[in-house]
């Protein structure tokens, strides 16, 4: 069976999808991806089966945390070792799992493991197989990666130990992020406001003592000690506390519980100070689109606002969150340590006065 259209449809893919790069380099989102590939399947010796450049389509759907799953179909048209055509169709469905990313280099490693068949023209039994691997992605925008991944695939049965290396270009669909935040994976600093009460100027007041009117000499009139009440001072709103860092996932809206006690210096203080309110403001830099940057900004500032309610108990009328994406740069984006400081949640805390 030919498959020469299908081959010559995954190039064509491959090319479009490359077209859509951008220099900017952004994070991948959740959603439905589908990666077209192009590699080289590395045929256990034991098969006495060529070796031969593969076409695969992965069909999957990215988790708003590290996992993803993927069904992919392979298609090798290889020779036997002493002449005849031997077609391979391999079908498996794999797990992904994400380590943290390269941000620097804007590169996710990842690993993978999945069980599938493959169906060998000449004959070979249909047996099950196992592979496990990994590979790296390179984001070049919010919904386009490039994608080289290597696989070894042991067949459980005959215990041929094949492997295959791919590279693709992964494109990424629709997706909901769930409240659990961009192109920001940086430090998020926390930048924080306070009212604070001033004391009331110090009153001084001072009495003359009075000599008896009648008086043979005229003496000198010597004052009294100056008296200097102690001054009333208002009561003063303590500081709110210093910033805080904290750091999202890749493409992640969720709170590690790592960074829970940083979040809790606001919540003492909001609970110190019961007239107190904070507003939580997420800003991005200028990576990736206008709209994405917008809503995970949106999606980051609110998920520290619900920290603050759900787990530490704040009155929701307390607090509020916005979202800014990249339309209020602290420093210009031009360089990645300024992209960097852009990348920030800030929390606003507003006191009333005593």
């Amino acid at each position: 069976m030919s498959f020469n259209i299908a081959k010559r449809t995954l190039l064509s893919s491959i090319i479009a999808a490359s077209s859509l790069s951008t220099l900017a380099l952004a994070q991948q989102q959740e959603g439905f991806t589908v990666t077209p590939s192009i590699g080289h399947y590395n045929m256990d010796n034991d098969r006495n089966t060529e070796d031969d450049t593969t076409y695969s389509l992965g069909l999957g759907y990215q988790f708003n945390n590290p996992w993803a799953v993927e069904f992919v179909y392979l298609n090798a048209d290889s020779k036997q070792s002493g002449g005849g055509d031997v077609d391979v169709d391999q079908y498996r469905l794999d797990g992904l799992y994400h380590l943290p990313n390269v941000s620097s280099l804007n590169l996710t490693p990842y690993l993978a493991a999945g069980v599938g068949t493959a169906d060998f023209s000449n004959g070979e039994d249909n047996n099950t197989q196992v592979n496990a691997g990994g590979g790296l992605k390179y984001a070049i925008n919010d919904a386009v990666s490039l994608r080289a991944d290597f696989r070894l695939v042991n067949d459980v049965e005959d215990h041929h130990l094949d492997n295959v290396t791919s590279l693709g270009v992964q494109m990424t669909f629709g997706g909901s992020s769930s409240n659990s935040s961009s192109d920001n994976q940086g430090y998020t600093p926390v930048e924080q406001t306070y009212t604070q009460v001033e004391p009331e100027p110090i009153v001084e007041t001072q009495t003359a003592a009075q000599e008896p009117v009648e008086q043979v000499k005229e003496e000198p009139v010597a004052a009294a000690p100056v008296v200097e009440e102690a001054p009333k001072q208002a009561d003063v709103v303590a500081e709110p506390p210093g910033k805080i860092n904290i750091q999202f996932g890749i493409n992640k809206t969720n709170v590690e519980q790592k960074y829970y006690p940083e979040i809790a210096k606001i919540a003492d203080f909001l609970k110190e100070n019961p007239g107190s309110t904070v507003m939580i403001e997420g800003h991005t830099d200028d990576t990736g689109t206008a709209s994405y940057n917008q809503m995970i900004s949106e999606k980051r500032a609110k998920a520290i606002a619900d920290v603050l309610t759900q787990t530490f108990q704040i009155s929701a009328s307390r607090v509020d969150s916005v979202g800014y994406g990249e339309e209020r740069p602290f420093v210009e984006n031009d360089s990645e340590e300024n992209r960097q400081i852009n990348r920030r949640v800030v929390a606003i805390i507003s006191t009333s006065e005593a």
